[in-house]
């Protein structure tokens, strides 16, 4: 079978033709003949329309490409292949035509137009009449209810007006007046007449009820039923081919609306008696679509590749510095101060929020086996291709669909950062051996099948480390304290200020079997020669200085033995000009 290609929607064809003695492209002769060539196909030309399914997708971060299918059978000659049902939102630029067929095809010119159509539904139609006179019956029925409701409230408004007018008792044909009979006579009326109203209102507002639930029952079938028109793309395309036989076409477009992100499960297990402890990195994908079409039972690609991004470096022009010009300053009203200043408290304080979050994994062994996904690493994209057909509706639901599982055996131990936090925090960290990256995403933590919290894994290159935190260890206590400070002058012939200080810090470990334990802490650098800050004294001396390439920061690599403290004290001095003031930046 030969196969044709047909990029960008654009006239174009694989061999060339001869009129008039004189050698043309194809292409060149459709563009420099149209109208005759348009006149010569209508009149010459059978007209193919075909059914067109999706067999593949392609999702993107941002976006997917869709690869749609459409078999025929192609007679000999020059037809014109109709596609019908293509979404109105597709790329055009992105579209591509494949063609193979038993015998040699040839594809000329594509021409693509976005058509309006009425849907053909006649007995969804007559349906959707039918629930429309309903509803218009029960809107009318729900007007004429809250009349009623307002005309009792009416009658009930005046019963209570009339009790408060004065009135006096009629006197009978002998001059005398009953005033007990009359006014009894008077209160029995009024009584009788407001509950009855009261009743006619009460029955209103339970109709009135009902009412609005069917009324929203039927609202609820009428958006289930189609629209009576819709936008589809149309796709004609011209073919030629010398025999009849069976024929196979392929349509490529992209489309927005769709997304995918990767997912992890961290879960690991810890050491327990001769056992070693055990990382289990499951990923997922979750993948949304909000497109106008459903992916039903399709081969799904999970790609890297970001088509929607920028495609081209930024420029950079010249720059001209030049000497500040003095202007006069302007006061600022008290009110922008304040709104100033609280715009930054806020900020600080959203920046403090976002710091505070803490991560934690933990993990357990999954009893299922899941079909792997295949990872293609690709020198400038990943994909993965998922093993199983997956169907995904176009609502915008969350799909998971599983990856892989990586079984590691990572290097576990402690941290503890006690300046900031008194607590220990169990870590599992090992180098990416899987000759693939890592790509960023949400991780949910596991520890010994607990889980433990929510975090972020980075892109971890292959040979690269890999660090994840599983959360407090609440069997390590850890204390911090600062012994003393001592602030004055220091030096003979020239007087300079002096500050010292001292901290203390103690490590018990509640475990059965001795914990490796990473201690971390500070103390400020200086850039001046001035400002003299020195280490005096470490007990024991730090395993390792500017730690991450953060200045001033120190490591304590130490081992904890079961129910046996560790102490760890050290202290610096801060020696700077008596003349001068310090900050901590």
């Amino acid at each position: 079978m030969k196969k044709i290609e047909l990029g960008d929607g654009r006239k174009f064809a694989s061999k060339q033709i001869r009129r008039g003695g004189v050698k043309f492209g194809f292409a060149a002769f459709l563009a420099t003949t149209s109208l005759t060539a348009a006149s010569i196909s209508t009149a010459i030309a059978d007209e193919i329309s075909s059914q067109s399914r999706i067999s593949s997708v392609m999702v993107f971060p941002n976006g997917a490409q869709i690869t749609r299918v459409i078999n025929v059978d192609l007679p000999a000659g020059k037809h014109q292949l109709l596609v019908k049902d293509l979404p109105s939102d597709l790329q055009s630029r992105s579209l591509r035509i494949e063609g193979a067929g038993a015998s040699a095809i040839e594809i000329g010119s594509v021409d693509q137009k976005v058509v309006t159509e009425a849907l053909n539904f006649s007995a969804d139609n007559s349906a959707r009449e039918l629930l429309m006179q309903q509803l218009q019956t029960l809107l009318d029925e729900k007007e004429l209810t809250n009349s009623i409701i307002q005309a009792a409230e009416l009658q009930k408004k005046l019963l209570n007006e009339m009790a408060l007018l004065p009135s006096r008792p009629i006197r009978n044909e002998q001059g005398s007046t009953d005033v007990v009979t009359q006014y009894s006579n008077l209160y029995n009326l009024m009584g009788d007449k407001f509950l009855e109203t009261q009743a006619k209102a009460l029955k209103a507002k339970v109709q009135l009820r009902d009412l609005d639930k069917r009324i929203k029952n039927i609202r609820t079938q009428l958006a289930e039923k189609p629209n009576k028109r819709k936008r589809r793309t149309h796709l004609t395309v011209n073919v030629e081919t010398e025999k009849a036989g069976k024929a196979r076409f392929v349509v490529h477009y992209q489309i927005r609306g769709a997304s995918w992100a990767p997912l992890y499960d961290a879960r690991l297990q810890t050491a327990d008696g001769n056992k070693a402890a055990k990382l289990d990195l499951v990923r997922r994908a979750v993948i949304r679509q909000t497109t106008s079409e459903d992916w039903t039972n399709v081969k799904l690609r999970l790609s890297t590749t970001n088509p929607t991004g920028r495609t081209k470096a930024p420029d950079l022009f010249a720059w001209l510095i030049d000497y500040k010009k003095k202007r006069r300053p302007v006061p600022v009203p008290m009110e922008m101060q304040e709104m100033d200043q609280s715009y930054s408290d806020k900020r600080r304080y959203k920046a403090k929020k976002s710091l505070s979050r803490s991560s934690g994994i933990l993990g357990m062994q999954a009893p299922a086996k899941p079909r792997m996904a295949k990872v293609n690493s690709g020198q400038f994209q990943m994909t993965f291709d998922v093993a199983n057909k997956t169907t995904i509706k176009r609502d915008g639901t969350r799909k998971k669909v599983f990856l892989d599982a990586l079984s590691l055996t990572p290097e576990v131990k402690l941290i503890a950062v006690p300046k900031k936090m008194q607590k220990a925090f169990l870590h599992a960290s090992l180098v990416n051996k899987t000759g693939n990256a890592l790509i960023p995403g949400s991780v949910s933590l596991f520890r010994d099948g607990v889980y433990v919290g929510q975090s972020r894994l980075g892109l971890v290159e292959p040979d690269q480390k890999l660090d994840i935190g599983f959360g407090v260890d609440s069997k390590v206590n850890v204390k911090w304290v600062r012994q003393d400070r001592v602030k004055g002058k220091t030096g003979l012939l020239t007087t300079s200020n002096s500050d010292v200080r001292r901290y203390k810090v103690t490590l018990v470990s509640g475990h059965k079997t001795p914990m490796k334990m990473t201690v971390l802490d500070q103390m400020p650098y200086s850039e001046k020669e001035t400002l003299q800050v020195s280490l005096l004294t470490a007990s024991p001396k730090p395993t390792r200085s500017n730690v991450d390439d953060k200045r001033g920061v120190m490591a304590w690599d130490v081992t904890l033995k079961p129910q046996k403290a560790k102490v760890i004290e050290f202290g610096y001095q801060v020696v700077w000009p008596k003349d001068k003031a310090i900050t901590l930046r």
